[in-house]
């Protein structure tokens, strides 16, 4: 066959397979487990433990979420099994290295990043608002999305009764 005429069939596949992302995730969905790092680098893994997973994509969120956790303990998450992670993809590789995560690096809790947008992308989102998904054994049972710190407090005491 013909290159120039097998071009536009290529260009179509990849103009498709660049606009084809993970389907958004609704309850009764199923968590695929995975492993996310930390702003300090340490491993966890995104498995049938999690309670509660807690997400954002921007800045205003990530203040919700600064406001909500900074002043409470270390194991304030954890004992809740609950997790904030958050998508680092859009910002500039050297932004994030030099400036965002040792700036993250002085939280008292831990933060996961997801550096590629992989790991994430099938998470819903609000601009300027945390996700709170409860799950229970990697099934997602309910979305809601938090404008505020104590929205946020609620959730992961919710989930540690």
């Amino acid at each position: 066959m013909h290159p120039i005429k097998t071009l536009p069939g290529i260009l179509l596949g990849l103009l498709l397979a660049l606009g084809a992302s993970a389907e958004t995730l609704t309850p009764g969905a199923a968590l695929a487990p995975f492993d996310i790092a930390d702003q300090h680098g340490q491993s966890a893994k995104v498995d049938g433990d999690v309670r509660v997973l807690m997400f954002s994509r921007d800045m205003t969120a990530n203040k919700l979420a600064k406001k909500a956790f900074m002043d409470k303990p270390a194991d304030f998450l954890p004992d809740a099994h609950a997790m904030y992670l958050i998508d680092v993809s859009g910002m500039p590789g050297f932004v994030t290295r030099y400036f965002a995560i040792p700036k993250m690096q002085k939280y008292g809790y831990r933060i996961f990043l997801d550096r590629e947008g992989t790991l994430t992308d099938a998470l819903p989102t609000h601009e300027d608002e945390v996700t709170i998904m409860t799950v229970d054994g990697l099934k997602v049972t309910s979305i809601e999305y938090a404008r505020d710190a104590a929205a946020l407090v609620r959730a992961v005491e919710s989930a540690a009764r």
